[in-house]
């Protein structure tokens, strides 16, 4: 998804609009739709090991926090360029400029509607065909608003994957490699001056498909992330996804529903449980349902790891240590 930065580069293309428009667009920061875990992480020692569940909680924020900031901020300065630059015309409040034909000479043109409101702001990005003329020869590539109270704001925006693949000189060079498809609706409250802060992020029938590496990988999502953070730093983040889960041999090509709850304190010390789950009968897990749950401490380690039988069995020693060390209850996963 960090192919995607080339589709806001607008810039040049509104070089030959007029300039000292005066206008001042509200937009989306990227600390907004930033996803921030604890990074109490100590040097390691001895047979000190970091969980699985841990790993890919911050691996998944990782390339969320890639994509979607990616995003925000190039759609940032393309509105803070539009904001200097004279609309191709008006309708109402609303200030519309393009189509403007893709300058890097891709079949694309652009179109954006920027509406400034009593609150904030209202966008909205148009793709089309290189020779399109009008908004109504294009689609509708991402739409979004922000909303300002004092210390308080909230927005989101909609991105729609098939019209990525629609025009699909947006992935960059390597674009037969891989198939988008679905919609994905991000939103965001967050106080500015505690940081308290919940995202979420709706994937409706969200497919991304790799081809041509060693081996195709399809990952499907129709569930959301929600990610919360309080005001000393403690948080929580659920995910849930769909996808062929072979790294240890306990699962084929079948797809199955990979879920994650995590919650934390200020100080980093962590609690997750996690399952794989055949879904509908669909899935080819070697023993059926799989359930792990891991502790650790503000060091980033783990104090406990357990995992359900038999395929603790076929891994002995996997789990270790002791419920009682964990200092996240088990009921702060409850809701997520």
């Amino acid at each position: 998804m960090t192919r995607f930065a080339p589709l806001f580069a607008l810039s040049a293309a509104l070089a030959t609009g007029c300039f000292f428009t005066d206008e001042d667009t509200p937009f989306i920061e990227a600390d907004d739709v930033r996803l921030e875990l604890p990074e109490s992480i100590a040097a390691r020692e001895g047979g000190q090991v970091r969980g699985a569940l841990h790993i890919g909680v911050e691996s998944t924020a990782d390339h969320v926090n890639r994509w979607v900031t990616v995003l925000v901020e190039h759609c940032a300065r393309v509105i803070a360029y539009l904001d200097d630059v004279q609309p191709n015309e008006r309708d109402g409040d609303t200030r519309i400029y393009g189509p403007y034909a893709d300058t890097e000479g891709r079949d694309l043109a652009w179109l954006v509607r920027v509406e400034t409101i009593e609150d904030g702001s209202n966008y909205e990005i148009y793709v089309g065909g290189r020779d399109a003329e009008t908004q109504a020869e294009m689609a509708l590539l991402l739409a979004g608003d922000l909303h300002k109270d004092d210390t308080k704001r909230s927005g989101g925006f909609k991105m729609d994957f098939d019209v990525v693949e629609k025009h699909p000189e947006m992935k960059g060079p390597d674009a037969d490699m891989s198939v988008l498809g679905g919609l994905v609706a991000v939103s965001f409250e967050r106080d500015v001056e505690t940081e308290e802060k919940r995202i979420d992020l709706d994937f409706q029938a969200v497919r991304f498909e790799y081809l041509g590496y060693l081996d195709d990988d399809v990952f499907y999502s129709d569930d959301k992330y929600s990610y919360t953070r309080d005001a000393e730093g403690g948080g929580s983040f659920d995910l849930t996804l769909y996808g062929e889960w072979d790294d240890y041999g306990w699962s084929g090509p079948e797809r199955e529903k990979a879920s994650v709850q995590a919650a934390w304190d200020g100080d980093g010390n962590g609690r997750a449980r996690g399952s794989i789950l055949e879904v509908e009968g669909v899935g080819d897990l070697k023993h059926g349902d799989l359930f792990l749950d891991e502790c650790q401490g503000s060091d980033g380690f783990l104090t406990w790891r357990s995992l359900n039988e038999p395929y603790a069995l076929e891994a002995p020693g996997y789990g270790f240590g002791d419920p009682k060390s964990c200092v996240i209850p088990a009921s702060a996963l409850d809701g997520l």
